[in-house]
């Protein structure tokens, strides 16, 4: 794994999206995801927040100081990267696996430098959302115990990575043995057999 500043690396040449065999993944640009984040992100939290209504004990509501959210908001943000990172070939460890910076852009991402499968791909969007937001309600629910803090993250979890659910929904379509590559924030799929998958 390394860090890299800038856009993300392609996994996909240009000899390579010349041929027919390339597919575009359909999703909206990069600055259409930005915007949409917003709204998805809160229905997201929206609908977490009403799971933690139903199926947890009874909570308060308790407002912390601005540093302790900052914290939380961090921490999160960070967790997430880090659960999508660890769904590349070797977890993560793979020195074509990118932690990145993209400053113009205010965008914080993970990539990889190869191809992936469409499993890796549905959970590397997914993983977050599900680790974070959704497993705590799971924990609190069957344990009957809770947390401010936890309810807090959860929901925020929801509102970060609320998108990713919705980016997952063109994937999941695709068909099951199929490889994913990416130019830049664009993916795209072809069919593959699995002897053709890059695993390293």
């Amino acid at each position: 794994m390394h860090l890299r500043l800038g856009p993300p690396p392609d996994s996909l040449s240009d000899s390579e999206l010349a041929t027919a065999e390339w597919r575009r993944v359909p999703r909206p640009p990069l600055w259409a995801v930005h915007v949409l984040s917003l709204p998805a992100g809160a229905l997201m939290a929206l609908l977490v927040f009403v799971a933690w209504t139903l199926l947890t004990p009874p909570f308060d509501l308790v407002f912390e100081s601005g540093d302790k959210v900052t914290v939380a908001i961090a921490s999160v943000i960070l967790l997430g990267l880090v659960l999508q990172i660890s769904t590349y070939p070797r977890m993560g460890l793979s020195e074509e696996s990118v932690f990145g910076l993209w400053p113009s852009r205010l965008t914080l991402y993970t990539a990889h430098a190869s191809q992936l499968t469409k499993r890796q791909c549905i959970a590397t969007l997914l993983l977050p959302f599900i680790v974070l937001s959704i497993l705590p309600i799971l924990f609190v629910a069957v344990f009957r115990t809770s947390s401010g803090w936890l309810i807090f993250g959860s929901c925020l979890a929801a509102g970060v990575y609320g998108i990713n659910v919705f980016l997952a929904l063109p994937v999941l379509r695709l068909p099951e043995k199929c490889v994913i590559a990416s130019r830049g924030f664009e993916p795209y799929w072809r069919h593959s057999t699995q002897s053709r998958i890059r695993s390293t």
